[in-house]
């Protein structure tokens, strides 16, 4: 079973610790500071049975963004309010952060209510928390408890069993990642790091990316909770013994993910809710700390449709960190001020990329939030060069299988090989392609069809992509294939006028050759005709079948050639073989002509070469 993850939250001394020790029976509190000062400082992990963790986490400002780190993964969050407290400070703040990461559901325990003065004090405390977790959560349900009489414990135990057993996760089909949230070195085995698995899966034995230090590591040896596993998966609490990476190279905030699936970046477009009770507005490149995952850096925000947001206001923006961070499209973060430190917002990572040639603010401006409508977008800001499944998998950091889903939710389509694309997109290409080719036939009226590389370069679309562009507008009957080259369906090629005159003069120069070629330069003299427009006719009457090409700028007319075919056939008809020799006294040819003349012929099938001699082909 998949392992859901309850994180604490609430209020420095409301007894977060001391109920989940009560609840599972662990100290969370492992560091000696800790244990000098009564307060958590780090995150600390327990179970509430094999497929429930609990993340204790820091409620003392000073320590908050230990918090943000620890909830960044989990399922449920239990809040903690104090009875004889109420509502303090650091639990609005964690509500906000709960609200900004999105955490779908909340139990509270109203702990300590052994020290209430009475049961209606502590019904107004209770209608407070309801008051203030109103539609920030799906389902909230308040629990009271004392741990110094163990009321409400066992309740609370079975209702934080059974919502956890009622959390829809849905099919985890990602590549694996998990946010360190602690690194050590222990002799012997080399470097530790632990954190939640996030997505995906990791056994013993495979090979990790450590982002953003882009360092690849082997898998030696996997614990979860606190005991040798072979694998572990989504939700799972994991202590990964790497091989060949040092533990200086990794820290909180770093990633493990599958090979190539991530990489760090310094700028990414975000959609950002700012909190109500933001004292300040936020203004254009205002610094701030960004907490993202496990990972704690400071950037600036620069705003794409005001110089300024109020606050609980929303929107999408730029953000570009002071160092590269580890993220992928749709993972949360929270954002805090830089000093004094307090949560002013978060949001979501639209896009780890910003596309070359568009307008910055109003590209980023009118990305969608939904992530399917968003992918539409994405598809149509590359139309002169769409992207395979692959490679948007690559740019999104999902697997492929999550690109075919959102392909099919939306009006998309996918190609013979993979590239996606709509509507617009062909018929933006199509038009690119048709006015290249109107063009061409325009300047050479004369030739069959444009070279598909030149083709290429004119319209600079990807060669893979112009290849499938060919192919679905020769099946809409709009180009035509013409050997290597492509024309359009509507391209005929006529002699008219000086060049029909030429095209006439030609073939009554080759008629008159008999059996022996001529040369395009030859042509080109005897007709007192530039070379290129010589050149140019042929290919017509090649295309038409009256000229036949002997080899490169070498011509023979077509009926003459057929003569010369007759007198193979006769030849073979008395004789089972003929040398060189015998072919020159059929043709009349000199050594000069007639070996490519008879090369000609072998490649047509009509004689067939075995050492000196020539048989019968199989074509004659």
């Amino acid at each position: 079973m998949t392992q859901v993850v309850i994180g604490t939250a609430g209020h420095i001394d409301h007894g977060k610790t001391s109920l989940v020790k009560a609840l599972t029976g662990t100290d969370t509190d492992r560091l000696a500071e800790e244990k000098a000062r009564g307060m958590t400082i780090d995150l600390g992990f327990a179970f509430l049975n094999d497929s429930v963790t609990i993340i204790d986490v820091p409620g003392h400002e000073k320590f908050i963004r230990n918090m943000v780190a620890g909830v960044s993964t989990i399922n449920i969050a239990l809040l903690v309010v104090a009875a004889d407290d109420g509502i303090m400070p650091q639990t609005r703040e964690h509500l906000h952060i709960l609200k900004l990461l999105k955490i779908p559901h909340c139990v509270v325990a109203l702990t300590k209510t052994d020290l209430a003065e009475d049961a209606e004090w502590l019904d107004l405390v209770e209608l407070e928390i309801r008051e203030l977790t109103d539609g920030i959560f799906e389902s909230v349900d308040v629990v009271r408890t004392s741990v110094q009489t163990n009321d409400g414990i066992e309740e609370l135990k079975h209702l934080l069993e059974t919502r956890a057993s009622a959390v829809q996760q849905s099919e985890d089909e990602s590549f694996f990642r998990l946010q360190a949230d602690r690194v050590f070195s222990m002799t012997g085995f080399g470097t530790v790091v632990t954190g939640t698995v996030i997505s995906g899966g990791l056994k013993k034995g495979d090979s990790v990316d450590v982002v953003p230090e882009n360092i690849s590591a082997k898998v030696r040896g996997i614990q979860s909770h606190g005991a040798d596993v072979e694998s572990v998966q989504r939700g799972d609490r994991a202590a990964v013994n790497l091989s060949g990476v040092e533990a200086e190279k990794v820290f909180r905030g770093s990633e493990l993910a599958a090979p190539g699936r991530l990489k760090a970046v310094s700028k990414f477009t975000a959609h950002i809710q700012l909190t109500a009770d933001m004292k300040k507005e936020m203004k254009h490149r205002q610094r701030v700390r960004v907490h993202l995952g496990t990972a704690e850096v400071m950037a600036r925000v620069y705003l794409t449709s005001n110089k300024k947001m109020s606050a609980g206001s929303s929107g999408n923006v730029i953000i570009e960190l002071e160092r590269p961070a580890v993220m992928a499209s749709e993972d949360r973060f929270v954002m805090r001020t830089y000093s004094p430190m307090t949560t002013m917002g978060g949001g979501m990572v639209l896009t780890t990329f910003i596309p070359k040639g568009v307008k910055i603010k109003e590209w980023v401006s009118a990305l969608d939030i939904d992530p399917v409508s968003r992918f539409a977008q994405l598809v149509m800001t590359f139309k002169l060069n769409p992207k395979t499944i692959h490679r948007w998998g690559s740019f999104l950091q999902m697997m492929d299988y999550y690109v075919r889903e959102l392909v099919k939710k939306t009006d998309l389509k996918t190609s013979r090989h993979s590239f996606i694309y709509a509507d617009e997109n062909l018929n933006t290409c199509s038009e690119l392609i048709v006015k290249s080719l109107e063009q061409y036939h325009e300047r050479n009226p004369l030739r069959k069809a444009m070279s598909a590389d030149v083709l290429q370069q004119e319209t600079r679309l990807s060669e893979k992509w112009l290849s499938e562009l060919l192919d679905i507008m020769e099946k809409d009957a709009s180009i035509r294939s013409a050997g290597t080259g492509v024309a359009l369906a509507s391209h005929k090629v006529e002699l008219e006028g000086g060049t029909a005159e030429l095209s006439g003069k030609i073939e009554t120069e080759l008629r008159g050759k008999e059996f022996t070629p001529m040369t395009t330069k030859e042509l080109s003299g005897k007709l007192n005709k530039a070379e290129n427009d010589v050149l140019e006719i042929l290919h017509v009457l090649k295309n038409a079948g009256n000229v036949l090409e002997i080899e490169n700028g070498v011509w023979m007319h077509g009926e003459n050639m057929a003569k010369l075919r007759r007198s193979l056939k006769i030849h073979f008809n008395s004789q089972n073989e003929m040398n060189v020799a015998d072919f020159k006294n059929i043709s009349g040819l000199t050594r000069k002509f007639a070996i490519p003349v008879l090369e000609f012929c072998d490649r047509q099938g009509w004689t067939s070469r075995e050492g000196n001699l020539r048989l019968k082909g199989t074509e004659l």
